[in-house]
């Protein structure tokens, strides 16, 4: 990792995440990135148990916010993400954002972190500070979103239904058969095979949103709200199950696949 360099701006001093800074992030990402940084998304993480408080950081003018990143401590031990980078509108962004940059990676330094690596929309310029400071873009993410008030009607050999409990082992073994190869790097994040494994399994028919979609009596997929890539492609059958499961129950019985 290159060592950056801070550099002194005028008026503006950078302090640690405090209780209640929840919304300052918030706003300063929809300033920055608008819809391109989905904000549900972002709040979950936060309030959520890998949101790293102590290192993430928020630069300041006059008592102002201007800037913000934070660190997230992956599942696996001394693993960590740094997100949520952004600058306010009108502030000098390479130079803030190189200085919470470097506040962010001195904090994982200092934790004697293993892996670090960085997320951030494709927006410039901080894709280049991230270059700058000699992260190099490995992969991008898509983000794809469908009308989950049209429902599929169409008629198939495809049999698409909500998981049991009873099919959880399978479950899990599909799911990791699933994700590969395109997904290695995050099976390795989430602390490998058998801990996601472990986790699909007490979520099956525990949590509401599993969908087992089946041919000729073989198994053929299951998904999480969440769309896989396997050998047949895209599968429009998935897809219409899981927006019924999202459009809640009303729609799940109005569309559900025949028996």
């Amino acid at each position: 990792m290159t060592v950056m360099q801070v550099q002194e701006i005028p008026d503006v001093t950078v302090r640690g995440f405090r209780a209640g800074d929840e919304n300052v992030f918030f706003e300063l990402l929809k300033d920055s990135f608008a819809s391109l940084e989905y904000l549900p998304r972002v709040k979950a993480e936060i309030n959520g148990p890998y949101f790293d408080r102590e290192g993430s950081f928020i630069a300041e003018r006059n008592g102002s916010a201007i800037g913000c990143v934070g660190l997230r401590n992956l599942p696996r031990e001394k693993w960590h993400e740094i997100r949520y980078l952004a600058v306010k509108n009108g502030e000098p962004k390479v130079r803030l954002a190189q200085n919470l940059i470097a506040k962010a990676v001195h904090y994982a330094d200092s934790n004697r972190a293993e892996h670090l690596t960085a997320f951030a929309p494709a927006v410039q310029p901080y894709i280049d500070v991230y270059k700058s400071a000699g992260f190099v873009p490995v992969r991008r993410s898509l983000r794809i979103g469908w009308e989950i008030t049209e429902h599929h009607t169409q008629q198939s050999n495809v049999q698409t239904r909500e998981l049991s409990k009873d099919f959880a082992n399978e479950a899990a073994d599909v799911w990791i058969e699933g994700l590969r190869p395109y997904w290695d790097y995050w099976i390795e994040e989430q602390g490998g095979p058998e801990k996601i494994k472990s986790w699909v399994k007490e979520s099956v028919g525990t949590e509401p949103g599993w969908a087992f979609d089946s041919r000729e009596q073989e198994g053929r997929g299951r998904a999480r709200l969440f769309l896989e890539f396997g050998g047949e492609g895209f599968d429009t059958d998935m897809l219409a199950v899981l927006s019924q499961l999202a459009a809640g129950p009303a729609a799940r019985d109005a569309g559900r696949a025949p028996r």
